[in-house]
């Protein structure tokens, strides 16, 4: 039996890694709830759960196949979220993925403090907009400071970027009564408050 299950373990990781999904759906048939629960694999020389293995490998087919197979989103180091935020080329639809399957997105116990300030320190900056936006479309809470008590907009005013200012404002940003004179140009301070303003009248108009 257990040379059964190790083999069957062998050709789920491979399954997984290569995102072949018809061998997935077969080995993961074939584990009991509490094996796809406990299962552990080493990648990289560390042992990770069948759900972080695909999100290393950057395989989203087949992490949304193993969540829709019951397999846990839970982690015990580093929130899943943060993880699928590091992988270069499927970073942003792992993390659909996971957020989907119904993730967290406010991590108290770490740091960062949440998924939308990990973004700040883990995204590129090409693709800082599209994660915030993402996390926005499933609640995220976008005013919410992280542990050194700074705000999702007071990081986009530091880097200057007009879009991502203008994105945050827009889905619901609030500026800071002050803001030290030394953080942000005028300019992009100023491109801010009329964003903001904006917002207002179209609310105001709307009713």
């Amino acid at each position: 039996m257990k040379f059964f299950t190790q083999r069957t373990l062998k050709k789920l990781a491979t399954a997984v890694i290569e995102s072949d999904l018809t061998a997935l759906k077969k080995q993961i048939a074939r584990l009991d709830e509490q094996q796809r629960q406990s299962c552990q694999f080493d990648y990289q020389g560390r042992p990770v759960s069948l759900v972080e293995l695909a999100i290393l490998a950057g395989q989203p087919k087949a992490l949304q196949q193993l969540l829709n197979a019951g397999c846990s989103y839970a982690s015990e180091d580093t929130p899943l979220l943060y993880k699928a935020m590091q992988q270069a080329s499927e970073g942003l639809t792992l993390c659909t993925v996971l957020l989907q399957a119904g993730v967290e997105t406010e991590y108290p116990q770490y740091s960062p403090n949440s998924a939308v300030s990990a973004c700040f320190e883990y995204c590129p900056p090409a693709k800082l907009m599209l994660f915030l936006s993402r996390l926005n479309e499933y609640g995220a809470d976008l005013n919410l400071p992280d542990d050194k008590g700074i705000s999702p907009l007071m990081k986009a005013l530091q880097l200057e970027q007009q879009p991502l200012v203008q994105m945050l404002v827009n889905s619901g940003a609030t500026i800071p009564d002050q803001i030290p004179a030394e953080w942000c140009s005028e300019a992009i301070l100023q491109c801010a408050k009329r964003c903001a303003e904006d917002l207002r009248i179209r609310q105001i108009m709307l009713g």
